[in-house]
């Protein structure tokens, strides 16, 4: 069943405009021969618990702060309002960004992330985050992030759903090759200079990029593209460049529920050829056959929003979507 961007109801938020209750802690998890720490944020309703959380997994270049944006929150946070639905949250930092360890960029690759990504999802279901064991664990992945939620789906057989958002099976390269042109050492770049000394498998974006890069020049509130840039991050060579992130076997492996969501302006998925952005329908008939092992395939086409659907104007439409699918799917206990 697809997913229009128009007359989704909103189901009744559980604990109004109470401030979530949160905690941020870190889970060893494996890397190399030996273990890393991967930083992430349990967010749940005030006074509830819930028992269902959702996973939150960022993009390249980007760290936690994409599912639980710092400006305006109220609207662009993602996290924040699932928790006013109702459900519990967890937004992680992947190894190499933010607050988790930061290795040699040779030892990150989708594999090892989807391993890492395993032992979260384990470490929730068994109570090891926030002394609470949630009955049902879900994946929401964001571009490379959705690519390590895949896999790590695919693979483990651990999750009760995924939300799968700004990625497709027929990226489109003029995006690839945009963010390459737009590369930047994080050593010398003016947020990321300092705070680490990243190795050459390491990039960023240049200053002042990422509006055309990420949101196609789409319309968007200047204060969330400043705060864009103030929260940027890094991205590992090898990740980016790993055929696993667009293989129809992991695709095709998943078997619970998913919701795939594009913008209709995705400058890396979207154009004649590459991801059929014109239409819900034709977004849905073209990915359909990537995902036959699913339960259910919910598809949301986002108007006028590029890359980033969290941080459009109209992310309200996508967050009600999100909200309702996950409702329908799981609910939050």
């Amino acid at each position: 069943m697809a997913l229009s961007s128009t007359g989704v109801a909103s189901p009744a938020l559980a604990s109004g405009r109470t401030a979530p209750a949160c905690r941020a802690t870190t889970v060893d998890v494996p890397l190399g021969s030996g273990t890393g720490q991967m930083w992430g944020e349990l967010c749940r309703p005030a006074g509830a618990s819930p028992s269902t959380v959702v996973t939150l997994v960022h993009g390249a270049t980007y760290n936690h702060n994409y599912w639980d944006f710092p400006y305006r929150p109220g609207t662009y946070s993602f996290s924040r309002m699932l928790n006013r639905a109702g459900y519990a949250t967890f937004v992680v930092d992947r190894l190499g960004t933010g607050h988790s360890t930061i290795p040699p960029s040779s030892e990150l690759t989708l594999t090892s992330e989807a391993a890492q990504l395993h032992t979260v999802v384990q470490a929730l279901r068994a109570g090891r985050v926030g002394r609470h064991a949630y009955a049902s664990v879900v994946l929401g992945g964001y571009s490379l992030g959705s690519a390590v939620s895949e896999i790590e789906a695919s693979t483990f057989h651990d999750v009760d759903a995924v939300l799968i958002t700004a990625l497709g099976h027929y990226n489109n390269p003029a995006g690839t090759a945009a963010i390459i042109a737009n590369g930047q050492d994080p050593n010398t770049d003016p947020v990321l200079g300092g705070r680490h000394r990243y190795d050459d498998g390491y990039a960023t974006t240049k200053p002042g990029s990422r509006e055309t890069v990420f949101y196609a020049d789409r319309p968007m509130e200047p204060g969330v593209l400043v705060a864009d840039e103030l929260t940027k991050d890094v991205d590992a060579f090898l990740e980016a460049g790993d055929p696993l992130v667009i293989d129809p076997s992991v695709s095709r492996a998943i078997d619970v529920p998913v919701m795939f969501a594009l913008g209709d302006h995705d400058p890396l998925m979207c154009g004649d050829g590459y991801e059929d952005c014109t239409s819900t329908a034709a977004l849905r008939a073209q990915e359909a056959p990537f995902w036959t092992s699913a339960p259910s395939f919910d598809v949301l086409l986002l108007p006028n929003a590029g890359h980033g659907l969290n941080l459009v104007p109209n992310t309200r439409v996508y967050q009600a979507a999100a909200r309702c699918w996950l409702d329908r799917m799981v609910g939050h206990g």
